[in-house]
């Protein structure tokens, strides 16, 4: 038996609310996720701020009312709801907010996480202002395995181009050849965004060179990934970036702190 089933026993005629209590300021996420579990405990909310809200420390998020037992259990279950996604979506704002309006800020780190917690973290991303993909419209990634088993760049784009109308992406890493003639190579064979996946951004700078200097920078998009972050994704933006893709930044960001309170019997207001 459950401890609190003796403990509560004398209260089972009660209800209660408690309110759940911001203890840092952030983006609010996973609310759809909080709701359908307070459903399942039986919780009766009375409000919930919206997905996606600014909130400051000390904000009440959340009021519902319950028994003894549904608010213990509310505690255990409904702060874990939002801790981690709120903490992602805060993150990403922070980055896109640095980034500036002009590069696309996207996460596709949510791809390495357990199955079981993607969806609540790509909706955390998105809340957060940054994309889950690369970009909206339908694409091909070639990333450098694909390459490889292709035999190089060229081979893997003509295969790509038969599947029409999707944006090819090309992942550059400087393998067997250097940087500025796999960029070349991607951008003459027709490829749309050229993704310098190395973590330099001296390399980035390089291919940005290339593509002035050969006049292709206009018909192509560059996006870098590698260690992207709140201290350097600025400088990617100013080294050429179109697209910046950030992973542990916004994947691994800490939880943003919650706590419930009851604040008095149901029937005391």
């Amino acid at each position: 038996m459950d401890i609190r089933e003796f403990l509560f026993t004398p209260l089972k005629e009660h209800k209660f609310i408690g309110e759940i209590i911001a203890l840092q300021p952030g983006i609010l996420a996973g609310t759809e996720k909080l709701k359908e579990v307070a459903l399942e405990l039986g919780l009766e909310l009375q409000w919930i701020l919206q997905e996606g809200q600014h909130i400051a420390s000390g904000s009440c998020v959340c009021r519902a009312t319950g028994t003894a037992w549904q608010i213990a259990r509310a505690e255990e279950e409904l702060l874990g709801c939002i801790g981690k996604p709120s903490g992602v979506a805060t993150a990403a704002s922070e980055i896109v907010s640095l980034a500036g309006d002009k590069v696309r800020v996207v996460c596709g780190a949510w791809k390495k996480v357990p199955r079981e917690i993607r969806a609540d973290l790509r909706k955390a991303i998105a809340t957060g202002g940054a994309g889950i993909r690369i970009v909206d419209e339908p694409f091909v990634y070639l990333d450098k395995n694909y390459i490889r088993m292709f035999g190089g760049i060229i081979p893997a784009i003509r295969r790509a181009q038969e599947l029409q109308e999707r944006v090819i992406v090309v992942q550059l890493r400087g393998e067997g050849k250097t940087l500025a003639e796999e960029s070349r190579e991607a951008a003459y064979e027709g490829a749309h965004i050229l993704m310098v996946d190395t973590g330099r951004i001296e390399d980035l700078k390089t291919v940005q060179e290339v593509a002035l200097k050969e006049g292709f920078r206009n018909q192509i998009k560059l996006a870098f990934a590698g260690g992207v972050n709140k201290n350097n994704v600025r400088d990617i933006a100013i080294a050429g970036a179109d697209i910046v893709d950030v992973g542990r930044a916004i994947i691994d960001a800490p939880l943003l702190d919650f706590r419930l309170e009851v604040i008095c019997k149901a029937n005391e207001r």
